[in-house]
């Protein structure tokens, strides 16, 4: 049964953090392929993303060096609330054969109860959580699995805001992501 990752956000952009944390989970849980799947129109913060098929234009630019990896649109494609668990159903229907390992931050660990059909997702797939600083989440239940994993320095919000202010982003975000954002002028 190959071993698939589900690796969810909104990529706005997406940074170096990412891309580490997308190496990192791969060879940590030994999994077959990761399907990266940036939101389209969130259920649960205000919506003021960068439109979804240039998130995923930068998302394949920063992973096209990464074997395993895909990056899907089967957010962006769907014009309403997107939720996790009803995402996760439509994989399993493509990817018959296969386990489910949902990858995510401690932060949204804390809340992810609240999540739309928490019971369910959790019977149907293994959480995989990722450190983050200022949290200290503990698994109370056998299919979440928390990770020892590096703290990553980069967010998204810092980068959008130093572009707003014209300050330089190098280093922050893969090469390739750097150059489509100062050629189009993105997040300015």
């Amino acid at each position: 049964m190959k071993k698939i990752g589900v690796y969810g956000g909104s990529f706005n952009p997406v940074h170096r953090g990412h891309v580490e944390i997308i190496k990192y989970v791969l060879k940590e849980m030994e999994l077959d392929r990761l399907i990266i799947i940036p939101v389209g129109c969130p259920s649960h913060k205000e919506d003021l993303l960068l439109e979804g098929e240039k998130r995923i234009e930068l998302l394949r630019a920063a992973c096209m060096d990464i074997d395993s990896v895909e990056v899907s649109d089967i957010e962006i494609k769907n014009k309403g609330v997107s939720y996790t668990y009803d995402t996760l159903l439509n994989l399993k229907k493509k990817y018959i054969d296969a386990s489910f390992y949902e990858i995510i931050g401690e932060d949204s660990a804390d809340y992810l109860h609240e999540w739309k059909d928490y019971e369910k997702m959790v019977e149907e797939c293994k959480f995989v959580v990722l450190k983050r600083n200022g949290y200290a989440y503990r698994a109370e239940h056998k299919n979440i699995i928390v990770l020892e994993s590096p703290l990553y320095r980069y967010s998204s919000s810092e980068i959008r805001e130093r572009l707003k202010k014209g300050l330089d982003i190098t280093g922050m975000v893969p090469e390739k992501v750097h150059e489509i954002i100062i050629k189009e002028k993105l997040y300015r």
